[in-house]
């Protein structure tokens, strides 16, 4: 039995239950399209051939329960994607944890709210539309960086090939400003972070004299140093700040992953993907420590630390930022490499001893 109709998504109901599939049915009716199962065998026949937002699955059905439904689901790649949210009696709330395991994103339990069942189906099929988003803006990103990395390939054979003695930074220019293009249609506090860790840790590898193509390439990695993080904005800021912290700690290894088929952005993967190493070797997500960090991850550290600090103030910025990564120096961060932040973040934050 199925309703159809242009509406703000596809739910799937699936219940052996008629009375409980015409309640859900009445709920969902006035915003979504509604289609309806009450086995199991064909809630799955359902999902992997017609299109489906979303799945209300009730979890004791007699031919295939709904523990096994959603394993079967999430074990198909044309249905792995489709949020499932449970529904339970009061008598099985012990068993949400089972429901999580299978695969799950939440549960709803009878007799149900109706407030309740309008707000979870709408936060999840939110929740799904970012993270299709995200994944275009992941492909969108790596395709700017492929173009990009081209043009350093032809920018480095030029100059090899007539033996001038120049600096072979045009192509990481361009990719600077690509990224940064990027992050200002982000918009939010993301893309300014990214953009002052850049400046902070870039002009300290300047001060070092490490060479205009480190700093390039600095400056570069401190741009996208979280970008293996943007599963956390948007929508998904609410879930991940009630998760135990284990999703935000993947950021850096994601951040590498997407510079992987790029051989000349290697060193930068690597920036990005030891940013969050300590330099007494409690970081993460290899443990590294000491000079055993690449500088790069060390110079980006310090700067996302300043960065952090002075955001959470109004005034005397600088001088803040400044004595938090003191107090961390040799912990955290690299007490010889501070000293080159001092009067780069007082002229950044335009504030001056």
């Amino acid at each position: 039995m199925v309703e159809t109709g242009e509406k703000r998504g596809t739910i799937l109901v699936v219940d052996d239950a008629q009375s409980s599939i015409d309640l859900f049915k009445e709920i969902l009716k006035g915003e979504y399209s509604v289609t309806s199962v009450n086995k199991g065998k064909d809630a799955l026949e359902t999902a992997r051939n017609a299109p489906v937002d979303l799945i209300l699955l009730d979890v004791m059905m007699p031919d295939m329960n709904g523990y096994e439904v959603c394993r079967l689901l999430k074990e198909d790649e044309r249905t792995r994607d489709i949020p499932v949210l449970f529904l339970t009696g009061v008598d099985e709330a012990a068993c949400e944890a089972k429901g999580f395991e299978a695969g799950a994103v939440d549960y709803i339990t009878k007799p149900v709210s109706v407030p309740v069942v309008l707000a979870r189906v709408k936060r999840h099929l939110e929740l799904k539309q970012a993270q299709k988003q995200l994944v275009e803006w992941n492909h969108n990103l790596k395709e700017r960086l492929l173009h990009s990395v081209a043009m350093i390939r032809e920018t480095s054979q030029a100059l090899m090939a007539s033996d001038e003695r120049v600096p072979r930074l045009s192509g990481y220019h361009q990719l600077i400003e690509v990224v940064s293009g990027i992050l200002e249609f982000m918009g939010g506090g993301f893309g300014v972070h990214a953009r002052m860790v850049s400046e902070i840790a870039g002009d300290a590898a300047r001060k070092m004299n490490l060479g205009a193509d480190m700093v390039a390439k600095v400056r570069l990695a401190g741009l996208l140093h979280d970008v293996g993080k943007m599963d956390l904005e948007s929508a998904f800021r609410e879930q991940m700040d009630h998760s135990d912290g284990a999703e935000q700690r993947k950021h850096p290894v994601k951040g590498q992953q997407l510079l992987q088929s790029l051989p000349e952005l290697s060193d930068i993967g690597e920036m990005i993907r030891w940013h969050h190493e300590a330099f007494d070797g409690s970081g993460f997500p290899d443990g590294l420590k000491g000079e055993g960090i690449p500088v790069g991850a060390r110079l980006i550290a310090i700067a996302d630390g300043i960065e952090q600090a002075v955001s959470s103030i109004d005034s005397t910025k600088s001088e803040y930022a400044l004595n938090v990564i003191r107090a961390h120096a040799g912990t955290l961060y690299d007490p010889e490499l501070v000293p080159y932040f001092e009067k780069v973040v007082r002229i950044i934050y335009f504030e001056t001893a």
